[in-house]
């Protein structure tokens, strides 16, 4: 089986050309079901077993590259996962085109790439103009779910949805200003997470709900 990159560079002139396709909904899932949305997917282990647990609602896989949600999407058509979609997408470049405004339940961001070099630094996803796009698309009560095993780059994405020009986007961390969340909170983890708590090191995790009210139902 022919190996998938593990990395791409999304600042290349190939993957800064917006692309990313709207996200249908399956005919078999009520118009109001939860929807789901693991950014970053890769093997989407995590995507997997939540699409798998929770068959009412809408799970779906984005990541850049293109091989890897082929492969993707034929494991869930294997295992009739017919509630777990994938598609493509930059980040920083077309989210803003899957899905409609205040339409997603949660966004997972687990475990992003950190590009230790100083000079791919600038290649990490989170920055001001994604919080606000991740944060238009989630329904009041929404929320954006972020875990790390690296602390300055949990550290860094903390400090760029906390900050204090972002405020009127309406991320509350649910922890309180500045505090990470402890454990999983969902009965799902990814191949990263498990190999990360095997390793017995620190998940650094976040959890932001839109607005004052209360989170998304169903964890």
């Amino acid at each position: 089986m022919r190996k998938i990159r593990q990395h791409v560079n999304p600042l290349s002139a190939h993957f800064m050309r917006a692309r990313a396709q709207p996200v249908a909904r399956p005919p078999d899932l009520a118009a109001d079901c939860p929807i789901e949305v693991e950014l970053g997917c890769a093997d989407a282990e995590f995507s997997f077993a939540r699409a798998a647990a929770r068959p009412d609602a809408l799970m779906v896989g984005l990541d850049i590259r293109e091989p890897c949600l082929a492969r993707n999407r034929v494991r869930a058509a294997d295992e009739g996962l017919s509630n777990l979609l994938f598609g493509y997408v930059n980040l920083n470049v077309d989210i803003d085109r899957v899905f409609e405004p205040a339409s997603v339940d949660r966004f997972h961001l687990l475990f992003p790439d950190p590009w230790v070099k100083k000079s791919h630094q600038k290649r990490r996803v989170i920055e001001p103009a994604l919080v606000a796009s991740l944060a238009a698309q989630l329904r009041p009560g929404g929320e954006l779910h972020v875990a790390s095993d690296v602390f300055d780059v949990a550290l860094e994405i903390m400090a760029t949805v906390e900050d204090p020009e972002l405020a009127g986007v309406g991320l509350v961390n649910l922890a309180g200003p500045w505090s990470f969340w402890r454990g999983n909170p969902f009965a799902e983890a990814s191949r990263r997470e498990q190999t990360t708590l095997r390793r017995q090191q620190r998940v650094w995790r976040m959890r932001y709900v839109r607005s004052d009210m209360a989170p998304a139902t169903g964890d």
